[in-house]
């Protein structure tokens, strides 16, 4: 993905969910966090946010993913690896099937870790963690 597609998620999407969600189209003063992909850091990107007055969150270059549901992804992966499929269409059922059962107890131990986690990065600097 490029900034120019990036951008556009941003108005397409970020924009209309926070009014809905808010019932305000005013950003102002909201904290925003994103990785340090390219898309993220590119000029036309950084100019859209300060345009809308929306500020980042810095976040550690060569941090490990910080985000519960970068992990739920490995565990939803995890699951998948134990079947085999025929098909791509089996593959999709299976990934909903797999989404679906996912349980609250797995969510919740995903967030509860982000204490250790954040607290790891700290230790390391922004570097590199076991996580």
């Amino acid at each position: 993905m490029d900034a120019t597609k990036y951008i556009n998620v941003l108005e397409n999407a970020l924009l209309p969910s926070f009014t809905a969600f808010y019932g305000d189209t005013n950003m102002n003063g909201v904290k925003f966090q994103q990785d340090n992909a390219p898309c993220h850091k590119a000029a036309r990107t950084m100019a859209w946010f300060r345009e809308n007055c929306i500020e980042l969150l810095d976040w550690p270059a060569q941090s490990p993913d910080l985000n519960p549901i970068e992990h739920l992804w490995g565990l939803l992966k995890r699951k998948i690896r134990r079947h085999t499929f025929k098909n791509k269409e089996d593959l999709k059922r299976r990934l909903r099937e797999e989404w679906n059962a996912l349980t609250y107890e797995e969510c919740n131990k995903l967030v509860r870790s982000l204490p250790k986690r954040i607290s790891a990065v700290i230790k390391a600097k922004g570097g590199t963690t076991k996580y």
